[in-house]
């Protein structure tokens, strides 16, 4: 699509606002009977990187406000150790062993991307009656598969579709979808250039440009009397704080002003521009709070944010440094606690206690079911979660679930199971089964197996039923 000198703006081409849209004044919604739901995703942000969670060096005061207003969960799991297999249970309610992308990427080193058969509760809300947007990091489908947001039939998307193309924080391209701007013979997705950042410029950051867009969706997309009080879902997937790991394509000491922000604090340069990474997402968040903090809006906006796993050890950055995965062992990439492990934080004014505490184990897989409850789906298809409705309005969760599994295929095939207070882990195809009480050692320091032969059996005999065979993600070694 060609777009005009005239709008050669990158502000401007961030989901344009119809003239009938902006006439449309906004009425008290009364009459809302369904909540708005906001599912923010953060990259690589570790258990411990928030103050709310026990973070001592730097403050998340505006995330916190989530913790302090909502509720906060302490056994909370990322859906896989890797970025795309994470999202894409959070998207499906799948978890590893039933879904389609297990991995960041397959055996032949190229992406998986969702299919028309895998299930997301983004049509599910569209054909509920909500607007639907997505923005930001994808990594489950790129361009001329069916896995992208387009196919998928959301009213807005705006972002980057492969994992590869988000390594980049100053694109200077990005991908759009707007059915509204189709024109005769014209696709109504495109890639629609950042004019800021071109020929290598790093002037505009994803982070501002995403968060940019979210605001201008909440305020398009507002329920109001002309649309009946429609509700609107915005699935916000973030790049931050996963920055500064590609020397040559990001510059964040420079954007982000670590030197500055940080400079009284002796620390390693890339441990300020990590730090310098998450105060840019927390104050981002913040902005848009203060958005959903307009009177019509918060007691009927459920705000979740999560993180797709746990923090990286990449060569810069040690996530033991600010101790980003709490007291557990690992990083993003393993099995263990401190591979899995994510902060859960759920803000819906008027509904959940102020500074309630869940100790219960959730993970991302439960957001399908949860995103379906809070929409009023009767008839979502079957998934591996539950829905947390009930938790987060202070009632026992209705469903009951026997275990929390995953996989890896990373380096060869892993897997790792949750039941109750215990843990199992197999490294290998063929290698023992290591156990771990995580009430008595949360570390998983000590393997007990020798010590439960019959728990040890129960979690052999739920392994063998945890997961399907899949013609992509290959099990055995070669």
């Amino acid at each position: 699509m060609n777009f005009p000198c005239a709008n050669r703006r990158s502000l401007a081409l961030l989901l344009p606002l119809l003239a009938w849209q902006c006439a449309a004044a906004p009425a008290w919604p009364t009459n809302q009977t369904r909540p708005n739901i906001v599912f923010i995703l953060a990259d690589d942000l570790g258990w411990g990187d928030l103050s709310c969670y026990g973070q001592k060096k730097f403050s998340t005061p505006n995330i916190d406000r989530l913790a302090a207003e909502g509720m906060r969960f302490t056994q909370a799991y990322a859906g896989s150790p890797s970025g795309a297999a994470s999202r894409g249970t959070l998207l499906t309610g799948k978890h590893t062993g039933h879904a389609r992308i297990r991995g960041n990427y397959g055996p032949d080193g190229h992406p998986v991307a969702l299919r028309g058969e895998d299930a997301t509760f983004l049509p599910l809300l569209k054909r509920a009656g909500y607007w639907t947007g997505v923005i930001g990091k994808w990594g489950l489908g790129g361009d001329g598969t069916p896995g992208t947001p387009a196919v998928l039939g959301v009213d807005q998307w705006l972002g980057l579709l492969e994992l590869r193309h988000a390594t980049n924080q100053f694109p200077a391209v990005l991908a759009r979808h707007d059915p509204k701007l189709a024109l005769v013979n014209e696709p109504t997705t495109y890639h629609q250039p950042v004019f800021e950042n071109a020929n290598g410029a790093q002037a505009r950051h994803t982070q501002d440009v995403f968060a940019h867009a979210a605001s201008n969706y909440f305020r398009v997309y507002q329920p109001a009397e002309w649309s009946k009080f429609r509700p609107f879902f915005l699935h916000l997937a973030f790049t931050l704080p996963n920055a500064g790991e590609e020397p040559g394509t990001n510059a964040p000491a420079k954007y982000l002003g670590s030197t500055r922000r940080f400079a009284k604090e002796k620390w390693p340069e890339a441990e300020q521009c990590k730090a310098a990474a998450i105060a840019h997402l927390d104050s981002s968040v913040g902005k848009l709070l203060k958005q959903l903090d307009d009177p019509r809006l918060p007691e009927h906006t459920v705000v979740v944010l999560t993180s797709d796993n746990a923090a990286q050890k990449d060569g810069r950055c040690d996530p033991a440094f600010f101790q980003s995965n709490g007291p557990f062992r690992g990083v993003k990439g393993d099995l263990t606690e401190g591979g899995l492990r994510v902060p859960l934080l759920v803000r819906w004014p008027k509904h959940i206690k102020p500074a309630s505490i869940n100790d219960q184990p959730v993970a991302l897989c439960d957001l399908f079911a949860t995103a379906a409850e809070l929409a009023g789906v009767t008839n979502a298809p079957a998934s591996d979660g539950v829905s947390l409705v009930p938790a987060l309005l202070g009632k026992p969760v209705k469903a009951k679930r026997e275990f929390l599994y995953w996989e890896s295929h990373a380096g060869g095939f892993a897997q790792a199971i949750r039941a109750g207070d215990w843990k199992g882990i197999r490294a290998r195809p063929g290698a023992p089964l290591e156990l771990f009480n995580l009430v008595r050692d949360p570390g998983e320091a000590r393997n007990v197996a020798d010590d439960y032969p019959a728990v040890l059996k129960h979690l052999e005999l739920l392994l063998k039923t945890a997961r399907t065979e899949s013609n992509v993600w290959e099990t055995k070694p070669k």
